[in-house]
């Protein structure tokens, strides 16, 4: 039998130095995770040459919950940091400009040792209080996986840290984690976990930590104003007056809320990234 081929690259095109873009003080952001990709998977190579296309005339850039080795696997492999005019790692509290690190502060040393540890405990015995329906939803979602045989319900990112109901590893199929997330959205889990950690650890109380719904099966925490407006403190207004963002979770409580409502920004609510490439073309490349 014939080998497998290789997975198709884009065509890569050299960048125009920002001063000479036609429209360089209009900033793109996109989310990664819904928007540009699948979470957890490669993004299509039409996507990545679609990053190189508009940063022919524009400003671009990504913001996601993501750690930045995660997001440089989606997003065509090595050098993502200089790909782009802006790379906001897990909310921007891991940010990049041009290549070169601006930001990088962890969560740990924002709460302090004591009450990391005490949030870890509680975190514990939170998602033990709703293993049984964590366990019927799993199971619904994929036949072979158990509970009790799964790992990394908390991820410690670079800065920031992602709760996951069901575990990380091992890994669910890219159906499995789809399915999940279906029933999830009927059953209300995330949503109700992430109503108890607000109450127990959030904006009302000495940890000062936000909490929203994040990819498919996980749930992002920050310190308070660690969410994705946080990026924006690195895009000065008098550089950038104008300052798009795609999204696919605008909605209140989702990981693209803040920054979507926020002033600063153009917000475009997207349903994945065939949604996305195609408003990007209508707005961006019609007619150029």
């Amino acid at each position: 039998p014939s080998p497998p081929r290789p997975p198709r690259r884009p065509m890569r095109i050299m960048c125009t130095p920002l001063s000479q873009r036609p429209e360089g003080s209009t900033l793109i952001l996109f989310d990664v995770d819904g928007t540009l990709a699948v979470p957890a998977q490669l993004a299509e190579p039409e996507i990545v040459q679609m990053l190189d296309e508009l940063r022919q005339r524009y400003a671009v850039g990504i913001v996601g919950a993501g750690d930045f080795k995660k997001q440089e696997r989606q997003l065509g492999g090595a050098d993502l940091s200089a790909r782009l005019d802006f790379v906001f790692s897990e909310n921007g509290v891991h940010a990049f400009r041009d290549g070169v690190q601006i930001h990088c502060k962890s969560i740990v040393e924002f709460l302090g040792e004591a009450r990391w540890e005490q949030f870890q405990s509680g975190l514990k015995e939170l998602l033990s209080a709703e293993a049984a329906e964590t366990e019927r939803l799993l199971q619904l979602a994929s036949l072979s996986a158990v509970l009790a045989d799964r790992s990394t319900f908390l991820e410690c990112r670079e800065c920031t840290v992602n709760v996951c109901p069901i575990g990380r590893v091992p890994t669910l199929s890219k159906e499995e984690r789809a399915a999940f997330e279906k029933l999830d959205t009927e059953a209300g889990l995330r949503r109700r976990i992430v109503e108890r950690l607000t109450s127990d650890y959030g904006p009302e109380t000495e940890y000062q930590l936000t909490f929203s719904i994040g990819g498919q099966i996980g749930i992002d925490v920050c310190p308070c104003g660690w969410d994705k407006t946080f990026c924006l403190r690195f895009v000065s207004p008098e550089e950038f007056p104008t300052v798009h963002f795609f999204g696919d979770k605008t909605y209140k409580g989702g990981g693209d809320y803040e920054i979507f409502e926020s002033p600063r920004t153009m917000g475009h609510t997207v349903t994945d990234a065939a949604d996305t490439l195609q408003q990007v073309q209508a707005l961006f490349f019609a007619g150029k």
